[in-house]
């Protein structure tokens, strides 16, 4: 049963894989989709010297490590505090877990509305704090695209995190609590070690995700203002749909896969090291 299905899914992965790799090297657009000429690598060269690409290079690795980097942090902290708690646990993670399950698409909708500088409520109370201003703009829509990652996937860590430390033996906590160790010790030296294997698990996923963060971003601001939330997988759907360039969307999406599959495999032999 197994291999068949493995020989399937392989079929439908792979298919789609080399046409987008075919495609990456031809002139591909609307007008000769049919029958593109062959360019061979032109579309990887002319992306990597493009000012544009490196300009998204530096805003997707800005999204990516600010929304991880609170996502794990504030995750694991979720964790442990529904950990600690003697009642209600069932209750508050279902409570947290709630953004995780809402749309993508729904939540660019939402927080679209939340930020508008003249009803947003979120905008509101922003200004009665004396963060007023468009939270869309060219100096903050990046910020706020990270925020509403945050919001949205840190349920996510908090519970892969909080279903690690459940599953955790509670001999190390009790000789830690024999020799007096304290809290801030247990947590550096006994909690984070033994969670540490799930939590690059939970981070391995979200790094990927984030890579790849469209839905949002293009329903809010499209990529700007002034290019100013123009992600890579931003401006492969700019080159594909704005430019007309099929081939040389492809050719980014491929340069993307190339780069996060070299990440992750970097992330993991650390962790593995550690």
């Amino acid at each position: 049963m197994i291999v068949p299905m493995t020989v399937i899914l392989a079929a439908i992965s792979l298919y789609p894989f080399i046409f987008a790799v075919r495609l990456s090297l031809t002139n591909a657009s609307t007008i000769n989709l049919m029958a593109p000429r062959f360019v061979w690598f032109k579309n990887f060269g002319d992306i990597l010297i493009s000012a544009r690409f490196w300009q998204s290079t530096v805003l997707t690795v800005v999204y990516v490590v600010s929304a991880i980097a609170l996502e794990g942090a504030l995750g694991l902290l979720l964790a442990i505090l529904v950990d600690k708690l003697a009642k209600a646990q069932k209750w508050l993670v279902s409570l947290l877990i709630t953004p995780m399950l809402i749309s993508t698409i729904l939540c660019g909708i939402i927080f679209r509305l939340q930020l508008n500088p003249q009803f947003g409520v979120i905008s509101y109370y922003l200004n009665q704090l004396g963060l007023g201003g468009n939270w869309l703009d060219t100096h903050h829509a990046l910020v706020s695209m990270i925020f509403i990652d945050v919001w949205q996937w840190t349920s996510f860590i908090f519970l892969i995190a909080f279903a690690g430390l459940k599953a955790l033996p509670v001999e190390p906590f009790e000789a830690a609590r024999v020799y007096g160790a304290k809290t801030w010790q247990t947590f550096w030296m006994v909690t984070l070690p033994l969670v540490r294997p799930v939590l690059t698990i939970a981070v391995v996923f979200r790094l990927m995700d984030a890579f790849k963060a469209f839905d949002h971003i293009y329903i809010m601001t499209a990529g700007g203002p002034d290019f100013a939330t123009t992600t890579w997988s931003v401006l492969a759907y700019n080159y594909a749909y704005t430019s007309n360039h099929f081939g040389r969307a492809c050719a980014m999406a491929i340069i993307l896969l190339i780069i996060v599959t070299v990440v992750v495999k970097q992330l993991l032999k650390l962790a593995k090291w550690r």
